[in-house]
């Protein structure tokens, strides 16, 4: 122990290097067993962790292809001129591949209101002497306006645009002077046929600004009336209340931006989105095969030389767990099986042209065997002429998306088989370090032990070989003592 550097210095025997090397074979013996156990943990509890890392972005890349994200329709829309959209197209997953010719020939707007010339000479003429309510409605939306005793034009138009309650009206004042005067217009964002702005009061000093009066005379006029907007679908006509058409192709929806130029219409182009269904696919493969590679390091065995004794190449953190070995045996099953409501020509990956290599990867092949189609040509036809099918392989409620997402989530959810394995080595290594702890507190008791020991033999011994030196020392002083007598 620190505080004892002369052990031997009684009996001069090598009492130090005795101890240090009983304490060193005492701690070899305890410590190797618990650090090798504590190595082979943590690197469990690593290839536990890089094992759900692989299977979580093996499961992210199925989830792109369940639902209806293969279901996916473009919609492409030619402007009849450059560098201006008239026409805007989306469709749902559910819309049929077409092509339509589309004139737009009004697009819808709101009404238009506008006070009688002269009837104000200035915006700072009074709009009435009294206090009042002024209503504004549209298309079955409302908001009030107070309006007090000598409030001005543009008090009034500054009062309007500033209610919160307000819906879309905005009012603006034109000086146009002369026999014009000062007017009030209003303006409002509900369109559609019949859903003009209609302005209606409590007060007749308030006709002026009303297009319904309380009593003889409005003040306000229709200037422009609410319209719909109106286009031709392959020469059909159709009209909507706002400028977005809505089903009228059935599962498409259509935004008109400008009127078309006579005799140059837009054109939309609905088709399956076949580009992106093949990259989500291609992605699936190319993470599987990522899966595969990610599991062959983790589960690899060491290599040993030629004597058979030297490690070359460590094998992977997982080298002796059942456990990745047995998801890669069930997840190619499940890759293998036929999927339950499937289209029956397309059950299969095989089927789709999808297939395993030697090596345990997917593949779609550009080579034929036997006689039969290529991978590619399979994959490719599938798209082609059972676009819908492919989609319902993957993404139906039974289809392959949902039974591998089903699969791993066993595995990578929160509670699920990995979370217990990290747990079960996490309490592994607790208990790995307590019992670290106590065996470094033994070899510390151990060496005070042997040290109190050697300690006592080494001042026995020293006292022994003093008490010896005196005797010898004694003895040689003694007459005679040591002399030869043959004399």
């Amino acid at each position: 122990m620190s505080g004892i550097n002369f052990l031997g210095s009684a009996s001069g025997l090598p009492l130090e290097e005795l101890v240090s090397t009983l304490v060193k074979v005492e701690r070899d013996s305890k410590l190797s067993r618990i650090n090798t156990t504590k190595t082979t943990l943590n690197t469990s509890l690593s290839g536990v962790g890089q094992l759900k890392s692989a299977l979580s972005a093996f499961q992210d890349a199925v989830k792109k292809l369940g639902g209806n994200t293969l279901n996916s329709r473009t919609a492409t829309v030619t402007q009849p001129t450059d560098n201006k959209t008239y026409l805007e197209a989306t469709a749902s997953n559910t819309a049929a591949a077409a092509k339509f010719d589309i004139k737009v020939s009004q697009l819808a707007s709101g009404s238009r209101l506008e006070s009688a010339d002269a009837a104000y000479a200035a915006a700072t003429d009074v709009v009435s002497a009294t206090d009042g309510i002024l209503t504004f409605a549209a298309n079955g939306k409302s908001f009030d306006i107070n309006v007090t005793a000598g409030m001005t034009l543009n008090d009034l138009r500054q009062r309007i645009n500033a209610s919160s309650d307000n819906f879309g009206v905005n009012a603006n004042i034109i000086n146009a002077g002369g026999t014009i005067g000062t007017k009030l217009v209003l303006t409002s964002d509900e369109t559609g046929v019949g859903n003009d702005l209609v302005i209606t009061n409590n007060n007749t000093d308030l006709d002026g600004v009303s297009t319904v009066p309380t009593g003889a005379t409005a003040g306000l006029t229709v200037s422009q009336a609410a319209q719909d907007a109106i286009v031709e679908i392959d020469s059909i006509v159709t009209s909507s209340a706002s400028n977005t058409f809505t089903n009228v192709i059935q599962d498409v929806t259509l935004t008109v931006l400008a009127e078309t130029p006579d005799g140059n219409n837009a054109s939309v182009d609905i088709a399956t989105d076949k580009a992106s269904a093949e990259e989500n696919i291609q992605n699936f493969i190319n993470n599987y095969n990522v899966l595969v590679d990610q599991i062959a390091g983790l589960t690899k065995k060491r290599t040993l030389g030629a004597d058979g004794k030297t490690v070359t190449a460590e094998g992977g953190a997982l080298a002796t767990d059942q456990m990745p070995k047995n998801i890669m045996t069930q997840l190619r099953g499940l890759l293998g099986n036929v999927v339950e409501g499937a289209d029956a020509n397309l059950s299969t990956l095989y089927s789709l042209g999808i297939t395993f290599r030697e090596d345990g990867k997917l593949e779609i092949s550009a080579s034929s065997e036997f006689g039969a189609d290529s991978g590619r040509t399979r994959f490719d036809r599938a798209l082609t002429e059972n676009y819908d099918s492919v989609a319902n392989f993957f993404g139906g409620d039974d289809g392959l998306s949902a039974t591998l997402d089903s699969f791993i989530k066993e595995f990578t959810q929160t509670g699920g088989i990995i979370a217990s394995k990290e747990n079960s080595l996490k309490t592994q290594i607790d208990k790995n370090t307590k019992d670290l702890d106590a065996a470094n507190r033994y070899i510390a008791s151990f060496e005070q032990t042997l040290r109190s020991r050697y300690t006592a033999l080494d001042a026995l011994l020293g006292s022994m070989q003093n008490m010896a030196s005196t005797v010898t020392a004694q003895l040689s002083s003694l007459p005679g003592f040591g002399t030869n007598k043959s004399n």
